[in-house]
């Protein structure tokens, strides 16, 4: 495929922009693409690339150290166990993204929960719900579940 610009030379650099209503292509040579200023540092491999993103993240995870036993986020992930007590509080937002992505919840509910166990978890729920929906401003939304949580029996002060 030709340059778009120059029509001489092998495009080499395929760029592509989603605009409203419409998509915008480019095939650019590297002299052309240059000259727009859409330089390419260095030319890598996928594989280079995923080395890069995993190095990156690798290296955010060094940075969250527990500030009791100096447990950084890599060595937890490694070792897949807490070196104390504060570990938990450090590693938390960790720990609840990886429970939700195994169990697609961070809740737990028992084996078989009962009937007063569901009651119990659906107010949970609707209070979560409740809150998001005042964080977002939908007050309407708030109002609802509110009136669905009085049919619970739950009253504003719980």
């Amino acid at each position: 495929m030709l340059c778009d610009d120059c029509k001489k030379r092998a495009a080499t650099i395929f760029f592509k922009e989603v605009l409203p209503g419409k998509v915008v292509e480019l095939h650019l040579c590297d002299e052309c693409a240059s000259k727009r200023g859409l330089v390419m540092h260095k030319k890598m491999s996928p594989i280079e690339l995923l080395q890069k993103l995993l190095k990156e993240r690798s290296s955010q995870d060094e940075k969250v150290i527990c500030p009791t036993c100096c447990l950084s986020l890599a060595e937890f992930k490694r070792r897949g166990r807490f070196g104390c007590s504060s570990c938990v509080s450090t590693f938390r937002q960790y720990i609840n993204n990886l429970i939700k992505k195994l169990h697609q919840s961070d809740r737990h509910i028992g084996r078989k929960p009962g009937h007063g166990q569901k009651r119990a978890f659906e107010v949970l729920r609707l209070r979560e719900e409740l809150k998001q929906a005042l964080a977002r401003e939908a007050y309407e939304e708030a109002a609802e579940i509110r009136d669905k949580l009085r049919n619970y029996g739950v009253s504003d002060a719980e």
